[in-house]
């Protein structure tokens, strides 16, 4: 593009490159940052909350979370946690830089505020002979221990017993390893109008 004189410094389009009428450097961003843009991250696991969801925690993870708080006409935002700041790209030629408030707030997750206050949804009770019991309970933490949480094992006359997180993961891992159990349900309280049961499974090794 030629000819074109900025209408706010005086610079030709000769000397320096020009978005529609005006100059790189003068152009008019309509760029709003929010004044602050707070994020949870759980001091247990040290995920953070992001969309309501608790993710692995990654730069990658809240620079996006940062800049999509951001509106205004830019192509792209780049969020540097450590300056501080957010650089826009407008018109795949501008660069835009602003400062950003962003703040970590420091608490606890539901999965680990749960492990931590000894909650299981599941209590897997080890019966039978010793060495194969010793044997499910290897195949039960391992595989478990991906899916859910232990919180905690007791060693009982005759057996184990294995209290964990989530109930459905133990029925899942049983179907995957093709054991039967017999299932026993207690009902132990209401949350949100909704009944709330723990699962004993019963395993005869």
């Amino acid at each position: 593009m030629s000819g074109l004189v900025c209408p706010k410094c005086g610079r030709k389009s000769e000397d320096i490159e020009f978005i529609e009428a005006f100059c790189t450097e003068c152009y008019p961003a309509n760029i709003k940052v929010p004044k602050k843009v707070e994020i949870e991250q759980c001091k247990a696991c040290k995920k953070v909350r992001i969309k309501g969801e608790w993710v692995q925690y990654s730069k990658k993870a809240v620079a996006e979370h940062v800049a999509g708080k951001c509106r205004g006409d830019f192509d792209s935002a780049e969020y540097n946690a450590e300056e501080g700041n957010i650089i826009f790209t407008v018109k795949g030629k501008k660069k835009v830089t602003l400062p950003a408030n962003v703040e970590i707030k420091t608490t606890m997750c539901a999965y680990c505020s749960r492990m931590s206050g000894g909650y299981y949804e599941g209590l897997i009770q080890l019966r039978g002979n010793p060495k194969r019991i010793n044997k499910y309970a290897d195949i039960f933490f391992k595989k478990l221990g991906r899916k859910t949480f232990i919180a905690k094992e007791e060693e009982k006359h005759g057996g184990l017993d294995i209290y964990v997180g989530s109930s459905k993961a133990v029925v899942e891992l049983l179907q995957e390893l093709k054991v039967h159990a017999l299932m026993t349900k207690k009902l132990v309280g209401r949350k949100a109008g909704k009944r709330l049961y723990r699962t004993t499974f019963l395993l005869r090794l």
